[in-house]
């Protein structure tokens, strides 16, 4: 949108410190944003009104002509010029005199044109900057004085701002100079010269003008009132009727006959061109100027185009055979009107015409229709001022790709009270341009609206503390009622009541209210403070951290690879595991046939990547972490007020193995890869592991081989070999080897983890001894080793370096190496050294009858 600061000055006196580009960026620090800030007379010097006195063809080229042009010099200028520009000797026309440069950057220099000479080139608007679209020029009354300047002519003497209209998506009030005046006037706190009420319109609607004055012959309002009175018009032979009134909520028709179409005046002609409207005519002038200043879109009708009737000595005769309706209704499936853009449009019920008895005369808040249309033989018209509904009108101009001056502000959700003052204005404009129109109608006014005025209580010390600064209760209340609010004073409360102009769907909230107080306050007078707020460590989740450690051991350590699977699993799997249907929960509404229990154990999933993968790869290695549920109960939900006990369910870490294929031989070393993972895995924790024989062992097992997993003598988990049976049945070709762990116990057990602390270096130096011995390859590993620690306190660490077994040391036999190293806080000498070794020996040989090895 672009703003004439000439027009703005009408309605706000801007102090002359106020440059326009302080101007600019206060409007955009407090308002809209400011695109560009253009300066009409700015490259126009070289600009002067020129008469053609003489036109011929250009000898060289048949789409040139030469004409001779007084530029007010001494002697006339040849200018050559092609047929984009219908000119005729006598016309006066702006003529760029050579050497200069246009406002959109062209140079115009002496030159020649195939073979004659031009001096200059004649002007269109949009070269000037008077117009973005089209192709137009101006041509000048005689009487103008040939070389005067454009500048001086035209008076540009203008400030034009670039609005970004997208900044006034919400402000349905600033789409006129008269709402932006307003804004002006408050920020600048300068005052701002309101509409008042001067007269009223005959019943029932009241219409309210601003100051401004009229050269007509009804020298007061009260004489424009009474002529409407006078009027031998009777009222019931025009009728409105809307319809819907939630797509029309206000509808206001006059009718006015001695109409002349002719030229605007010049000073409404230089303001719509300031701002990029083209000029038409007196009528359709006076319709965009409005639009302009108040924001508020009009129309105006040829009266004797929609209805039938004629005229006789200058009293509105109307043919007995219709009935003179407006008609405010929905459009007709693939019912057509003609446009005044000359274009056919297709309609469907979703849109909004105004008709007469017959057909459509427009589309409601768009444009116009080509049978009702002003021209120059026009000498009664009817004038429309209405409110249409916002979503309507977009979803129209979005289905007809046909967006308008006048759509784009019916958009916007404009204030139904503006049709009042936007028909009032008309008429005054109207009757400075025809001397003879006279009002021939009483006026009609339809309306059914309601607008949410609050009012809103306004807390002063709310308000101080979101916006972060005291703002004086004065202040305050000067900033509001400068922008139109009605305040209502109570202590540190107030009540306010919201103006029409911002009732629409503007104001809505007490943080409405805030964002005017802050932004007309100015947001740069307002202190940049980080908000102060007490900073509290997050509180500590010890099983995500432990978990998040596990991962990282086994996926970067231990080289294993994560997975994740459903915790669901079909009726088929838990047959193959051979797990009671008793322990599972069934799900009574599964998301398939193949996801109906809840998971009682993470091996299936395993198991079925396993299957997925053999294909790919020789050996695989899966770890997951995740939750089981059983058929028992569990927690109690204490959120539920019947305390509802839960099912049980655990969190769980499971592991599994596979190697190249289903060997025997091959299991041992499976499982001794199994033990060094969970060993690995425990140690890294700071854990140590033992590995004893399961008490219980599942139907899923080979050969009843399971290993309880122990820690601080606490069984944690089970590392099991999987049965022949139970991978055929579930399709997997290679042995497998899994464990799962209770990962609630390790993390409790992780808990309780002394945290390591430096040790200072040993000050006494340790003695190393080696033994091996020859045991039965029933007694376990574990048995031995405690032992052996408890055995003499001098024995400080043990580690266990080779493990044989073979013909040399006979069958059910094997063969156990250890490192022994012994400690003392004082230096120890071999003798005692030895002798603890040879005690250690004689009591091993008496409880297990171990062989020292010597071979």
């Amino acid at each position: 949108m672009q703003l004439s600061l000439n027009w703005l000055k009408d309605f706000v006196d801007i102090p002359k410190s106020i440059t326009p580009e302080k101007l600019g960026l206060k409007l955009t620090m407090h308002t809209v944003e400011v695109d560009g800030i253009k300066k009409q007379a700015e490259k126009l010097d070289n600009v002067v009104i020129g008469e053609i006195l003489e036109i011929k063809k250009h000898p060289n080229a048949d789409k040139l002509n030469i004409a001779q042009v007084d530029v007010g010099e001494e002697k006339s200028r040849q200018i050559v010029f092609g047929q984009i520009l219908k000119v005729k000797v006598g016309q006066k026309i702006p003529v760029a005199l050579a050497p200069t440069i246009l406002p959109d950057n062209k140079k115009i220099e002496k030159t020649k044109l195939r073979g004659e000479i031009s001096e200059g080139m004649f002007c269109l608007d949009q070269e000037l900057g008077l117009s973005k679209d089209g192709i137009s020029a101006h041509f000048f009354d005689k009487k103008v004085k040939n070389g005067t300047s454009i500048i001086e002519t035209l008076e540009l003497d203008d400030i034009i701002f670039e609005v970004d209209n997208k900044s006034i998506t919400n402000r349905s009030d600033l789409w006129g100079h008269y709402g932006m005046a307003r804004e002006i006037a408050t920020f600048l706190n300068v005052k701002f010269k309101k509409y008042k009420k001067n007269f009223q319109f005959s019943s029932p609607a009241e219409l309210i003008e601003d100051n401004f004055q009229t050269n007509s012959k009804f020298k007061t309002r009260e004489g424009l009132a009474k002529s409407i009175q006078n009027s031998k018009f009777k009222t019931n032979n025009i009728e409105v009727r809307v319809e819907d009134f939630n797509l029309c909520s206000r509808y206001m028709a006059i009718a006015l006959d001695g109409i002349e179409i002719k030229n605007s005046p010049e000073w409404m002609q230089k303001r719509l061109i300031n701002v990029g409207m083209r000029p038409i005519n007196n009528i359709v002038d006076i319709t965009n100027y409005v639009m302009l200043e108040l924001g508020q879109p009009t129309h105006i009708f040829d009266l004797r185009k929609i209805f039938k009737f004629q005229f006789s000595n200058s009293n509105f005769q109307t043919n007995s055979k219709f009935k003179n309706n407006i008609i405010i209704r929905k459009a007709g499936d693939n019912e057509i009107i003609e446009t005044l853009d000359g274009g056919k449009r297709k309609l469907d019920d979703g849109m909004l015409v105004i008709a007469n008895n017959e057909k459509p005369i427009a589309i409601a808040g768009i444009m116009g229709g080509k049978n009702s249309e002003v021209d120059n033989n026009t000498t009664s018209i009817l004038i429309e001022s209405a409110n249409f509904n916002s979503v309507l009108i977009r979803k129209t101009a979005q289905k007809l790709d046909l967006r308008t001056e006048a759509s784009i502000r019916f958009e916007k959700s404009l204030d139904p009270n503006l049709c009042e003052i936007a028909l009032a204005r008309i008429i005054e404009l109207i009757k400075e341009s025809c001397q003879q129109a006279k009002i021939i109608s009483k006026l009609k006014d339809e309306k059914k609206y309601f607008l949410n005025q609050g009012p809103i209580e306004l807390d002063l010390e709310w308000v101080n503390k979101r916006i972060g600064k005291k703002i004086e209760k004065k202040k305050i209340i000067e900033i509001l009622e400068n922008l139109g609010f009605e305040i209502k004073k109570n202590s540190n409360i107030l009540t306010i009541t919201i103006p029409t102009w911002r009732a629409t769907k503007d104001i809505l909230i007490p943080e409405d209210l805030i964002e005017e107080i802050a932004r007309i306050y100015g947001y740069d007078n307002l202190d940049s403070q980080m908000p102060k707020i007490t900073m509290q460590a997050p509180e500590i989740n010890n099983e995500h951290l432990l978990e998040r450690k596990i991962k990282n051991i086994l996926s970067e350590g231990a080289k294993l690879t994560e997975v994740y699977n459903y915790s669901f699993i079909s009726e088929d799997q838990l047959v193959k595991l051979k797990i009671k249907p008793s322990l599972t929960i069934k799900l009574a509404n599964p998301l398939s046939e193949d996801l109906v229990i809840l998971r009682p154990s993470l091996v299936p999933g395993l198991l079925k990547n396993i299957k997925i993968n053999q294909a790919k790869e020789e050996a695989l290695a899966f770890y997951e972490i995740g939750n089981i549920f059983l058929n028992k109960p569990g927690k109690i939900n204490k959120n539920n007020k019947g305390k509802e006990t839960l099912f049980f369910q655990e969190q769980n870490l499971a592991i599994i193995l596979a190697n190249k294929q289903n060997v025997d031989n091959e299991v041992n070393d499976l499982f001794a890869r199994l033990k060094s993972i969970i060993t690995y895995l425990l140690i890294s924790l700071g854990m140590e592991v033992v590995f004893k024989k399961a008490q219980i062992v599942l139907d899923w097992t080979q050969d009843s081989v399971t290993a309880a997993i122990c820690v601080n003598d606490k069984e944690i988990g089970r590392a099991t070999v999987l049965g022949k049976d139970i991978l055929r049945a579930f399709g997997v070709k290679k042995q497998a080897i899994v464990a799962e762990i209770n990962f609630i116990e390790l993390n409790n057990l992780a808990q309780k983890q002394k945290v390591k602390q430096f040790k200072e270096p040993l000050k006494y130096p340790q003695v190393a001894r080696d033994l091996a011995f020859v045991i039965s390859e029933e007694i376990l590993y574990n048995d031995i080793k405690q032992e052996i620690k408890n055995f003499n306190p001098l024995i400080s660490r043990i580690e266990l370096f080779d493990v044989y077994q073979g013909d040399k040391i006979g069958q059910g036999k094997k063969n156990l190496a250890w490192h022994l190293t012994y400690q003392a806080d004082r230096t120890l000498t071999s003798s005692e050294v030895d002798k603890v070794q040879l005690d250690l020996i004689k009591q091993l040989e008496k409880k297990f009858f171990v062989k020292i090895r010597d071979f």
